[in-house]
């Protein structure tokens, strides 16, 4: 009985929904009705205007059926229309621009393996054996800036290294353990090449202080000199001279970011387990410094100087100035992705090479190129920022108004060209 009244109150409510659909159906047709007459009132108005113009107006058609077909065309040519407009596309990433981009990274490869190799001439130990590893000629030529036909410094080295002395440079403390004259510099702060290095070389020059990392990972800081706060203001060109100064000595100077590296008392490589701070320190010893750093950049120099000729000459458009603002600045923003997403494909080539090339050399971490990875991280951010923003819906906007105005442009030369038929 009881699902006999349920059935009941559902065909009620069926039945109520049908009379409110009839009453809308009803409230429709008499909208229908009012439009046609409002049509008909205005085609007899312009047919009025164009007979006293004395133009024909028997062509005139503004009924409804016309208008439903002048939509329903609209309505295929914008749902039929491809997803970019040709001048869109043509600020896109193409086949060609990712084939160069392979180019780009390829020859850099090339220079990895022929030009940087690894700092200099040298024996691993590898798996029990010694594997002798080539240097590259080009770190090796570097090396010879500041020296003698004998090997010895040259005077302006030792010059410089009068005028430019700071009291964070000894090379040797009885209470430093594992510091000597050939890896003090990785251990000093004051000597990293990079704005680190500076604000800590300032911070002892004004302080007559020694900061450093010790052997375990942990940050020191001894006393050396007295303290003289009138030294801030020609400690900056003092950090920078002496640095410059050992940029050209027989061991030189360690790599950006050296010193922080050495604070990571993590992982176990190689057939000594050295930690990433132990095997920074051993690559410093053996040759891993900043001039091998110069050699390892001509790879990213390939890769720049190959993107950037190819970029102004085939890619960069220019906008007239007649282009509205928005216009202009969509050209050059499409650009500029364009060109940063053909350095991320390139620079992801050139890493792959990497891991190659230290596959090739038995995994010998002095196969690493530092710099390719070091742009390859930045290309990397930048593409996830990219990515992330919220203007690329602003790009979108911009391309879906393009395709609108080519498709309205298009509908139009059809109707106009039927008109005349």
């Amino acid at each position: 009985m009881d699902d006999f009244h349920n059935l009941s109150d559902k065909i009620a409510i069926i039945q109520a929904d049908i009379s409110s659909m009839k009453d809308q159906s009803s409230e429709l047709q008499n909208s229908i009705q009012e439009d046609k007459d409002r049509l008909q009132s205005l085609t007899d108005r312009v047919k009025a205007l164009l007979e006293k113009a004395g133009q024909d107006s028997s062509n005139l058609d503004l009924s409804i059926d016309a208008i439903q077909q002048i939509n329903t065309e609209i309505d295929e040519a914008l749902f039929s229309m491809s997803n970019k407009t040709d001048s869109d596309k043509a600020v896109d990433l193409n086949k060609v621009d990712i084939l160069i981009a392979c180019i780009a990274g390829g020859l850099a490869v090339l220079v990895d393996f022929l030009v940087v190799k690894v700092p200099k001439d040298m024996e691993i130990k590898l798996n029990g054996e010694k594997v002798h590893h080539e240097g590259s000629p080009l770190t090796e030529l570097f090396r010879k800036f500041g020296t003698t036909k004998d090997g010895k410094e040259a005077k302006w080295i030792q010059t410089l290294e009068k005028w430019f002395h700071v009291n964070y440079d000894p090379s040797i403390k009885e209470n430093i353990p594992g510091m000597y004259p050939k890896n003090h510099r990785v251990y000093s702060l004051g000597h990293d090449p990079s704005i680190l290095g500076l604000i800590w070389g300032v911070k002892d020059i004004v302080c007559g202080t020694f900061s450093y990392i010790d052997k375990n990972g942990v940050l020191r800081i001894d006393k050396v000199a007295p303290a003289d706060v009138k030294k801030l203001f020609y400690a900056p060109v003092l950090w920078l001279g002496h640095i410059i100064s050992d940029v050209f000595t027989k061991q030189g100077i360690p790599i950006p970011g050296t010193s922080v590296l050495r604070m990571l008392k993590v992982g176990r490589f190689g057939e000594k387990e050295r930690t990433i701070g132990e095997l920074v320190t051993y690559m410093y010893e053996k040759g891993y410094d900043l001039r091998h750093l110069a050699t390892m950049s001509t790879c990213r120099l390939v890769i720049d100087v190959v993107i950037n000729i190819y970029y102004f000459l085939v890619i960069k458009e220019k906008t007239g100035p007649s282009q509205p603002l928005f216009e202009r600045d969509y050209v050059r923003v499409k650009n500029a992705l364009k060109k940063s997403k053909m350095s991320f494909t390139a620079y992801s080539v050139a890493v792959a090479g990497n891991i190659g090339k230290v596959a090739a050399y038995q995994g010998s971490p002095f196969a690493i190129n530092a710099a390719i990875w070091y742009q390859f991280a930045r290309e990397a951010i930048t593409q996830v920022v990219v990515y992330l923003d919220d203007s690329k819906y602003a790009i979108e906007a911009i391309e879906n108004r393009n395709r609108i105005d080519e498709t309205f442009e298009r509908l139009l030369k059809q109707n106009n060209s039927s008109y005349q038929d």
